[in-house]
């Protein structure tokens, strides 16, 4: 259950591969090819590996959509990948009512290097590297209910690329590594903490979320939350007093979220400095990795 697919080559090379695709999150086509390259390569970085190449993956209602819509969108997206030094190899393109557009990726990595969200180790933290909040703002957009402020900060954070927050924190001890997309935050925390076999706890109030989002919450109905939730609840444990409306948003599906990454103890305040230093500026401690216990309920995350 891991980010990407991973095919050894040799004893010093290995092949990673992943591809996704999804509807346009906002409506200026230049962002929504910037944001797909940013998500479609996210799954390489999470993994501790380098994208190498790249192919377009598009279809839309042909007519209905006009040509300079569709230049925009893939130079968009070309922009990104020239940013992340990958080079665009192809792609394919076909007619169809739905539009949606994604990329296929590929990157190199040495064998022993290589990230997983299954090794989770008891003791370490947690670290966060973007705001939760894409569902909520996506439909705010969808019904023109975003400030412009509030729509730089949510379009600029789906299209950094997580590849400056990886190169941050790989000098540091990490033991599992994830990003936090369809799943949402706990959706992918969950997959890490069964795999691991560890609790996973998370202290709401150190999460992070995009500016204004609980009043922007009131007014438009976020995609995405009840089918993560469906998945993980008998296996969370949310304590009394806790905010429900924040731990209802942990399981909102995000687009381009940012990376999980389970850090030893010494070195998390360091990382935290160092993710801030390189313009992550809202990463954050967020939980820590603990041992599950025998005897108790069988739950693999906490929130407090």
């Amino acid at each position: 259950m891991d980010d990407a697919g991973v095919y050894k080559i040799s004893d010093d090379l290995a092949m990673v591969q992943t591809v996704d695709f999804f509807f346009p999150a906002v409506n200026d086509p230049r962002d929504f090819g910037r944001i797909v390259a940013a998500n479609s390569l996210s799954d390489i970085w999470a993994m501790g590996a380098k994208p190498v190449t790249a192919m377009n993956v598009l279809a839309y209602p042909a007519g209905k959509v006009p040509i300079e819509a569709i230049e925009e969108l893939l130079i968009g997206g070309s922009e990104k990948l020239k940013e992340a030094e990958v080079c665009l190899v192809g792609g394919h393109t076909l007619e169809q009512e739905v539009f949606v557009y994604g990329m296929s990726v590929t990157g190199t990595i040495h064998p022993k290097d290589l990230k997983t969200n299954h090794t989770a180790r008891v003791g370490d933290v947690l670290i966060l590297t973007k705001p939760i909040g894409t569902g909520v703002m996506s439909s705010a957009v969808e019904q023109d209910g975003l400030t412009d402020q509030q729509y730089k900060e949510f379009v600029e954070s789906m299209y950094r690329l997580n590849k400056y927050a990886f190169e941050s924190i790989a000098p540091f001890d990490l033991s599992a590594l994830t990003d936090v997309t369809g799943f949402g935050l706990l959706g992918h925390a969950y997959t890490m903490a069964k795999t691991s076999n560890v609790n996973i706890q998370f202290e709401v109030e150190k999460i992070p979320f995009f500016t204004d989002l609980f009043a922007i919450t009131e007014q438009f109905s976020p995609k995405g939350i009840g089918k993560t939730i469906e998945y993980i609840e008998t296996n969370t444990y949310v304590h009394e007093n806790t905010n429900e409306e924040k731990v209802k948003l942990l399981s909102e599906a995000q687009t381009s979220g940012g990376l999980l990454a389970a850090v030893h103890p010494k070195d998390a305040e360091r990382a935290l400095q160092v993710l801030h230093n390189n313009g992550d500026t809202t990463s954050a401690i967020i939980g820590e990795v603990l041992a599950r216990k025998r005897g108790e309920e069988d739950y693999y995350l906490t929130v407090t």
